[in-house]
């Protein structure tokens, strides 16, 4: 299970006015990117994503393919609903044990599958997985928050190990605090990489290429990533005298996540 997770503190207020006793609190410009989970908190994650590869092959080829029953246009629908509860928290990590139910609905071959999985996660304040190696790519953008406070146009930059569809690689995402509404910020992002893993048995086809964009909303008052929504470009191609061979893929994937009792917010996204 992976959780979006991120604190935002407020680190500036101001008293303005005359002298006097009247003073109020003006908005926050700088806010602490961390994970905010205590003992007791009780997180929900809702995951939709929309995952379609289709195959890139010489115009005879693919109709002989075609003819023969054969899906080249793949499109897959995943629904992921985990809970969690924060167990313990200790020197800035936190454990949360968690049950996720996901539903898979293979679109051309009309089948559904549904698991049940439960596991626990230790999450530092930064929003790392302690232990995982590999990031599926719908899930890193967010993953190793800056250590210093950001505000109202702000970059930074990380890189992950990810794993996709086509394989696994490593990718680069440009991140900017886009927007600040009240509780909510709007950090955009884009992302960038190369597939050079050999898991499919494709080594002809690599290296691929992956790039992403889309935004992520922070919640200052629940201390979470309450949405992320990102659109995702991968390809797996190679050219040949007869015309392109390989497999290209675009994934759709939204998530939200929320304490429960607490309904999440959003701001509009103006990521390309």
């Amino acid at each position: 299970m992976a959780l979006r997770l991120v604190l935002a503190l407020a680190c500036l207020c101001a008293a303005l006015g005359a002298a006097g006793p009247a003073s109020f609190a003006a908005p926050a410009t700088e806010q602490l990117l961390a994970l905010r989970l205590m003992p007791g908190d009780r997180i929900v994650q809702h995951s939709e994503l929309v995952d379609g590869i289709d195959w890139q092959l010489p115009p005879a080829r693919l109709e002989a393919f075609r003819s023969q029953g054969v899906v080249i246009n793949e499109e897959v629908r995943t629904t992921i609903v985990a809970t969690g509860v924060v167990k313990a928290r200790s020197a800035g990590v936190a454990r949360v044990s968690g049950k996720v139910t996901t539903t898979v609905h293979d679109v051309p071959r009309d089948k559904t599958l549904v698991t049940h999985d439960t596991g626990v996660s230790i999450t530092t304040d930064r929003n790392v997985q302690t232990g995982t190696a590999l990031y599926a790519l719908e899930d890193a953008p967010m993953v190793d928050l800056p250590a210093a406070p950001v505000s109202l146009g702000t970059r930074w930059t990380t890189r992950q190990r990810v794993v996709t569809s086509l394989g696994s690689g490593v990718a680069v995402f440009q991140h900017v605090v886009a927007a600040i509404d009240g509780a909510l910020v709007r950090v955009d992002v884009t992302g960038r990489g190369v597939i050079t893993g050999k898991e499919y048995n494709l080594p002809r086809l690599l290296p691929g290429t992956i790039a992403l964009r889309g935004s992520a909303w922070f919640d200052a008052d629940s201390g979470l990533i309450s949405q992320e929504s990102y659109a995702i470009d991968n390809t797996l191609v190679k050219t040949s005298p007869q015309g392109p061979i390989g497999f290209i893929e675009h994934l759709d994937a939204d998530t939200d996540v929320h304490k429960e009792g607490r309904t999440p917010g959003r701001l509009n996204s103006t990521a390309p």
